[in-house]
């Protein structure tokens, strides 16, 4: 099991140079043609992989378990960006509905990538499936460049590379509502890493085996994605219709917070798995569609340094801290007390639950502290309806101009 924290570790120490990176190709060539770029980019290393990818390489398929995460956290950062610049002016109702229904794309094509998955992990090898994805994402950077050319950006996006180069970290923090949002993305990225732990622990201890681990997580992660497509279809606009923005952001901390509870007090495999469910399942439906929508509020120059920042180093950095802490831990017990099937039946795996308690609570405190300044509320207010806030003096209106014509 220390190679479980290992790799999360590995996955944040990766990210960290990633996402700078990333931010630094924002500033050279624009938010747009970065984005295309990344696409492109991991297209072309996805492909690069397949020539060497053997089974039982350890060090092959360790380079790719750091990459996917790495690159792909950031992908999913750059597209919701897009999907930020082309509903930033319409009203909050259309938003919530255009923002669920790109959120159901995205799980059915989860779903879709599954079952795939599964009907080709016993016919073809994995290096194949590799290759496919490639191709794969050279269809979304079609798709990017489309979108790009039909839905021109906005003045302030087109600006950004002049405006970013005067950005810093120190932009993130001065910005009250933008450095909550951070808070909160480093709070569920710790309680994501503990549960992942929990229930990657408790399935490792069934040992299943290559090929049925590959059934096992494939089988999974349909189900999770048929399951959030289930909510983001029919509960989604409801809920958000009903309790808003912060109260959609709200749903999966207390839910998380109910669960964690429930697994302190019956520490089983199926709690945890249950509690992984639920994590898994409200964070890609309801949680996903209202969490991007959190981001509109900033401002549009800012807007992709402070999304790359809250959802690319910000999680990174909280991952870190709890790899860190999980593998000071595991090196603490004896060689025979760090297997997966001694610690899914030990107590001393009892802590993480605590903690994963104590961290959801933390997450749901600071969404419920969630705030956007007036300044942000009434700009945004004014570019969703501006002809509801446009004032006009007598002199400036139309009507008025031409019939004063006419008077002496």
């Amino acid at each position: 099991m220390l190679q479980l924290p290992l790799a999360y570790l590995g996955i944040g120490l990766a990210s960290l140079p990633a996402s700078f990176l990333f931010v630094q190709a924002m500033k050279a060539w624009g938010s747009r043609p970065a984005r295309v770029g990344l696409l492109i980019f991991m297209s072309c290393t996805l492909s690069a992989f397949v020539p060497f990818l053997r089974v039982g390489d350890y060090i092959i398929l360790l380079g790719l378990f750091l990459l996917i995460p790495t690159l792909f956290g950031l992908l999913f950062a750059s597209v919701w960006l897009l999907a930020s610049e082309i509903y930033e002016k319409k009203s909050e109702k259309l938003v919530a509905r255009a923002f669920g229904t790109i959120g159901a794309s995205s799980l059915a094509g989860g779903m879709a990538g599954g079952i795939v998955a599964k009907g080709l992990a016993s016919q073809v090898a994995a290096k194949w499936l590799l290759l496919l994805g490639a191709a794969v994402l050279l269809v979304v950077a079609a798709l990017a460049l489309r979108a790009h050319h039909r839905f021109p950006a906005p003045t302030a996006v087109r600006k950004d590379r002049s405006l970013h180069r005067n950005a810093a970290l120190s932009i993130v923090f001065k910005e009250s509502y933008a450095s909550t949002l951070l808070w909160i993305s480093m709070a569920g990225a710790l309680t994501a890493l503990f549960i992942d732990f929990q229930f990657y622990a408790t399935a490792a201890a069934a040992s299943l085996g290559p090929l049925g681990n590959a059934h096992f997580f494939a089988n999974f992660y349909i189900l999770l994605n048929l399951s959030g497509l289930f909510l983001q279809l029919f509960l989604t606009p409801r809920i958000q219709d009903r309790v808003g923005l912060r109260g959609g952001l709200v749903i999966l901390p207390l839910s998380l917070v109910g669960g964690a509870t429930f697994v302190t007090a019956v520490a089983t495999a199926l709690s945890r798995s249950a509690l992984k469910v639920t994590e898994a399942g409200i964070k890609s439906s309801i949680h996903r569609s209202v969490w991007e929508q959190a981001f509109i509020p900033v401002g549009p120059e800012h807007r992709s340094f402070v999304k790359i920042v809250v959802d690319g180093i910000g999680p990174r950095t909280a991952e870190i801290f709890g790899s860190l802490l999980i593998l000071t831990w595991l090196l603490s017990l004896d060689p025979a007390e760090q297997t997966a099937s001694a610690l899914s039946s030990s107590l001393s795996i009892r802590w993480i639950s605590w903690a994963t308690l104590a961290v959801a609570a933390l997450w749901l405190w600071l969404t419920r502290r969630i705030r956007v300044s007036k300044e942000d509320e009434a700009a945004l207010t004014a570019a969703q309806e501006p002809d509801a806030v446009c004032v006009r003096f007598p002199d400036q209106c139309p009507c008025t101009t031409e019939m004063g014509k006419d008077l002496p």
